[in-house]
């Protein structure tokens, strides 16, 4: 909350901060870094530039976010655009994209990249023909539409053919960070198409192919343009010259910017990674940078290039170094791609949104001063002078008498380098930077002139003198009537911004200047704020372009930040006709609720805008922003598995929130799969030979979907026996067992209650005086070769006995096996056929082998080998839920041609519900069936795996609506 609390203080105290001139030059640092040898140039001047592509013939083409192409043509700013076109603006939005085709010079196709307004807004991929420096009338040809922007940011643009002659595209996820990772969307991905060739001609709005390596072409419900994906907001990417590398650089949410390594398919893990990661599912970074500490320290990365220009102007350590720029820090700095190290390069060079190197080998910038909107087209180049050169001379300042002028030179060379001020050719003590800021003027000061001389130990520059023309006329006073002080905002309010200006009167005469100034000398301008200004990673995004000619007018406020942290300042500029100007501005702030998101039991991640969170998860979010919740599921936890039931708020598993006013918790609430077990006790009947009724036993249990279970006697409440987890167990009773005698076997997984509910399976034990004996056959039905022979297993159980033997089609037939009393086991071998019977016969002291003395007998019964089949069914289907979504239904299924099949839920090894032999059977489900989960039917014979080859059939249900 102390954040917050700060940036609220530091508003109030600068509420009506900053007086400017339109007589004063920005300047975004006091002094600009670049190594020894290098010089820089302003070429053009434009208005927020956004991209710039070089023809083969020299010319530059400059993208302005507010939708005019410029050309720069020998030097020279031509005054016409090659083309405007209609674009939504806001934010990020407007032309953001622009390439010349690889067979510019025989077709005179380019490419844009903006934000169209119909039917919807959203970007567009279009195609224009030049003739000479302007687009053919009505040339536009619309190549591709991507989806509806609900964001003004996060919009990608970037275009770059490859060596094969098709496009990349890159588009960002639009502040919806699950629009990455879904593959039936183009946001949040790296798109590659063909527009040499249409794949679409009935389709007037995809007018391109589709590559037949793209990897997700043949993917079902997949879109075939995504080339990669899981990326936030690709503003760059670069291609280098000679290998086709590509890396792709994605401006990062608040830890990492990163520098990716394009490769087809990858999944680069936005939003459920950020930076380096060595999960196998994603793609780690080539490289990445922090936000706050390493080197370098950034907040946005604005653009890379690769140095390997046809020809070569800058050192040789330079080759194949890869360029890269912070729109936030005003930094250009040098990847190594062989030792991953960065080095700085030029520092101080304001906002930037752009780079590239030209083919001419020099480096190319374009910096954007977001208060008045305007940006500079700028070159580095190398001339490997250390004496320093003057790049920006002072300009002539008009000033009004009592105001203090400011001047501004720009410079490069050996660093250090040290500036000293001159007026009228004489020192000014004190004036050692690179901007001078002169005492309040008089209109003795009238016709002085300024000069800086900066120099190294390499020697010095002197700029040009500047003159300074002194005024007695006096700037328009310019008032903001709303939004009012101390304003407070939801998100995606509209809110109201209206001002006024006086002109001042002549300070001498006292004469009126312009009076109350009408709109035509208005420019309003609004900026959204992330972090306060005493924030390192404080930067500025456009929101609402410099807009003239108007008093007053409405905005809504929907900058898709999620982060707390922002505010949005609101500038107003008046200007007289004198050329005066003045500007305030007013600062608004969010109102701020602290939600949390958790789950029931609090054992599971949530999501929190496509972000994989620790529940319990509390955090800040400006009031009415959306907000995205949502689970994975299903979940396992200590061993157990957890279905999504609902939310709190009765939201779908993923699903977005509106941040209400008031601090609210969100809870997804989780349904343990049901534990399954079974108990057994052996013997079972007990002997019991000496008059007592009581006698003692082994027990046997065993359990799944369980992380506890425990062994009453009598009841689910009764005597605890026994505690284990989940698996196989057993324990030896004491000689105190009774007839009649249960034990249940509990599922106290989670502290579940000893209830019935939670009984997995019972035993009921019994004594017995008299000899019993039992024997089995698994499998039976066998399966019968050609010949008709198979082979089983045969297990027997014999009590109050001494001798056993097992015969073979008669009581007194061949022998099998014999043995003690007890349990026992035995394979038979290949030799067992349809109709044979084993016997168990009682031999104890020498008992003959007749018919009353056979304990037991098990016959067996041969299946001919045939396909097996099955079917499985529900009803009802679809079935009622409860509140909840929980239901019930009963399954019933047929098999043929197996000896065992079992009944699964979920998944071919998920939950067993029910087992069986050949035939139809029934099997009611209970109360937990919910809409969607699937019901398979298993081949189990001869234990086959439950795996998918031995499904036979499977039935989805449905949920009523």
């Amino acid at each position: 909350m102390h954040r917050f609390l700060s940036v609220i203080g530091l508003a109030l105290k600068f509420l009506l901060l900053v007086l400017t001139f339109s007589f004063a030059v920005h300047a975004p640092a006091d002094a600009q870094g670049l190594p020894s040898g290098f010089v820089r140039s302003q070429i053009a001047q434009v208005s927020a530039a956004t991209r710039m592509a070089f023809a083969p013939d020299g010319r530059i083409f400059v993208a302005e976010l507010g939708g005019r192409l410029r050309v720069i043509k020998n030097g020279a700013l031509l005054g016409a655009p090659f083309v405007t076109v209609n674009v939504a603006t806001g934010g990020e939005r407007g032309l953001s994209g622009v390439v010349l085709d690889p067979n510019f010079t025989a077709n005179h196709y380019i490419y844009l990249y903006y934000t169209a307004t119909t039917p919807t807004i959203h970007s567009r991929l279009s195609r224009f023909t030049a003739n000479g420096d302007v687009a053919v009338a009505g040339s536009e040809r619309i190549i591709l539409e991507l989806d509806t922007q609900t964001a003004t940011v996060h919009n990608g643009g970037a275009l770059e053919f490859w060596y094969d002659g098709t496009l990349f595209i890159c588009a960002g996820e639009n502040t919806t960070p699950s629009n990455a990772q879904d593959l039936t969307n183009l946001l949040g991905k790296i798109l590659r198409i063909d527009v040499r060739s249409d794949d679409f001609p009935d389709d007037p709005h995809r007018n391109y192919s589709i590559p037949s390596n793209n990897p997700f072409r043949t993917i079902a419900g997949a879109r075939p343009e995504i080339w990669a994906y899981g990326l936030r907001n690709p503003w760059s990417m670069a291609i280098q010259r000679g290998t086709n590398r590509i890396f792709i650089n994605d401006v990062g949410s608040t830890r990492f910017e990163e520098i990716n390594e394009g490769h087809a398919g990858c999944n680069y893990g936005w939003p459920l990674t950020e930076g380096y990661t060595t999960d196998s599912r994603f793609c780690s970074p080539f490289f990445t940078y922090n936000r706050n500490t390493g080197f370098p320290v950034g907040c946005a990365i604005a653009g890379g290039a690769f140095y390997n220009p046809p020809v070569q102007k800058f050192p040789g350590q330079y080759l194949g170094k890869y360029f890269f720029a912070d729109y936030c820090n005003w930094w250009i700095d040098t990847l190594d791609t062989t030792t991953h190290t960065a080095t700085a390069f030029a520092t101080g060079l304001g906002n930037l949104s752009g780079i590239d190197v030209g083919p001419d080998g020099n480096l190319y910038y374009l910096q954007i001063e977001l208060t008045t909107g305007t940006s500079t087209v700028n070159r580095i180049s190398y001339n490997g002078s250390l004496a320093p050169q003057i790049n920006t001379q002072p300009a002539d300042q008009l000033a009004p008498v009592g105001y203090p002028a400011t001047f501004t030179v720009g410079a490069d060379g050996e660093t250090p380098l040290s500036y000293q001020w001159q007026k009228n050719g004489v020192t000014i003590q004190g004036a050692t930077s690179s901007n001078y800021a002169t005492p309040a003027v008089t209109l003795n000061d009238n016709g002085a002139t300024f000069r800086c001389i900066v120099s190294n130990s390499f020697g010095s520059a002197t700029s040009r003198e500047a003159i300074l023309s002194v005024t007695t006329k006096q700037p328009p006073i310019p008032t903001i009537s709303s939004p009012h002080p101390n304003t407070y905002y939801n998100a995606g309010d509209t809110i109201t911004f209206a001002g006024s200006a006086v002109d001042g009167h002549d300070i001498v005469t006292g004469d009126p200047q312009d009076g109350v100034l009408s709109p035509s000398a208005f420019t309003w301008t609004i900026l959204f704020e992330h972090h306060s200004l005493s924030n390192p990673n404080h930067h500025t995004h456009p929101f609402f372009p410099p807009t003239s000619g108007i008093a007053d007018g409405t905005v809504t406020l929907n900058f898709g930040e999620t982060d707390p942290d922002v505010w949005y300042r609101i500038f107003l500029t008046a200007r007289d006709s004198y050329g005066l100007s003045q500007t305030i501005f007013r600062d608004i702030f969010p109102r701020h609720v602290q939600l949390r998101v958790t789950t029931n039991p609090a054992l599971f991640s949530v999501k929190l805008d496509g972000s994989p969170k620790a529940a319990p998860y509390p955090f800040w979010s400006v009031v009415h922003l959306i907000r995205s919740i949502g689970v994975d599921t299903p979940q396992v936890v200590n061993g157990l598995t957890y279905d999504f039931v609902s939310w709190s708020d009765h939201g779908a598993r993923t699903h977005n929130i509106s941040a209400p006013s008031t601090a609210t918790g969100y809870v997804a609430n989780f349904w343990k799969r049901p534990g399954y077990g079974s108990i057994t006790a052996n013997p079972n009947p007990m002997q019991v030979s000496d008059g007592s009724g009581a006698g003692a036993t082994t027990l046997f249990w065993s359990s799944g979907q369980t992380n506890e279970v425990e062994v009453h006697l009598g009841a689910p409440r009764g005597e605890l026996v026994a505690r284990s987890g989940s698996g196989s167990f057993s324990q030896l009773t004491n000689k105190s067992i009774h007839e009649g005698t249960k034990f249940y076997l509990q599922d106290v997984s989670n502290h579940q209650p000893l209830t019935p509910t939670f009984t997995l399976d019972t035993v009921t034990l019994h004594v017995t005086t008299a000899p019993t004996a039992s024997i089995t056959a698994d499998p039976n039905p066998f399966l019968a070769d050609s010949e008709g022979v198979g082979q089983t297993t045969l297990a027997w159980t014999s009590y109050g006995t001494s001798a056993v033997e097992i015969h073979v089609n008669g009581p007194n037939g061949p022998k099998f096996a014999g043995g003690d009393p007890g349990t026992f086991s035995m394979s038979t071998g290949h030799w067992v056929r349809d109709g044979m019977t084993f016997y168990l016969q009682n031999v104890s002291n020498g008992l003959p082998l007749t018919a009353a003395n056979t304990l037991a007998r098990v016959t067996m019964a041969g299946l001919t080998p045939s396909p097996p089949t099955g079917s499985i069914s529900a009803r009802p289907n679809p079935f009622t839920p409860d509140s909840q979504g929980r239901g019930q239904t009963t399954l019933t299924w047929t098999s043929a041609g197996i000896t065992r099949v079992e009944v699964h839920a979920s998944a071919p090894n998920g939950n067993r519900l029910a087992g069986s032999g050949p035939g139809t059977f029934s099997a009611a489900t209970g109360q937990w069936v919910r809409d969607g989960m699937t019901f398979y039917l298993q081949n189990v014979s001869n234990g086959l795996p439950l795996t998918a080859a031995n499904t036979l059939a499977k039935v989805t249900l449905t949920a009523s609506q």
